[in-house]
């Protein structure tokens, strides 16, 4: 079992943003259909891979859409979410406990870059739309790398600079594809494939 006891630190968060009730509702209802699919695209490549008992991280989980869904879809699994948004963690925990997923599904106030559990303890780390949004992205990185299994799986993802932030003000904020590939060069996680287009790049090895 998760052990949720495990000391979590309550750090700042450095955008304020993620603090405010009513942003958070917003910027939730907004990533819902995003964070609907991203979970449909991992549970295929889950059953691909016949994973389907272990430990799932959501490092920077939200509102906690995906690791949700995919508790619903994996049942003998066991997830948890972090994130340092309270907004976001209450929005997480009504939605877990309106599914009665308690039991198998966590939420803590933790930051990806100080990930408050054991080296290689999870089978499966899933980051979605985190890098840009963190000071310290290689740490981030290396945090994730720290905290998963040898042979454990991750996909780790999130938008990228492009002609879009035009028309989408949070491209603007994001690392280009150049960035994104120097930042993950100086992490400790070299392995897993790196794929981009328009709006996305991946880092995966699922």
């Amino acid at each position: 079992m998760i052990d949720s006891s495990i000391n979590t630190k309550n750090l700042s968060l450095s955008d304020k943003r993620f603090n405010n009730p009513e942003f958070a509702k917003r910027y939730a209802d907004k990533h819902l259909k995003m964070s609907r699919n991203f979970a449909d695209k991992l549970a295929a490549k889950l059953s691909r891979k016949d994973f389907n008992k272990g430990k799932v991280l959501d490092s920077g989980c939200g509102p906690g859409f995906v690791i949700i869904e995919l508790a619903e879809k994996f049942t003998a699994c066991e997830f948890v979410g972090i994130d340092l948004s309270e907004p976001l963690l209450e929005i997480a925990e009504k939605i877990n406990q309106k599914e009665i997923l308690t039991e198998r599904v966590k939420f803590l106030k933790a930051d990806v870059q100080d990930i408050p559990f054991p080296d290689n303890y999870f089978d499966f780390v899933i980051n979605i739309n985190m890098l840009h949004l963190v000071d310290e992205p290689v740490k981030m990185l290396n945090e994730i790398e720290r905290v998963l299994k040898p042979d454990g799986f991750f996909f780790i993802t999130d938008l990228r600079k492009s002609i879009l932030g035009l028309l989408e003000k949070e491209i603007k904020s994001v690392f280009t594809v150049e960035g994104t590939k120097k930042i993950i060069a100086k992490s400790n996680l070299l392995r897993g494939q790196f794929s981009s287009s328009l709006i996305w790049w991946k880092l995966q090895n699922i």
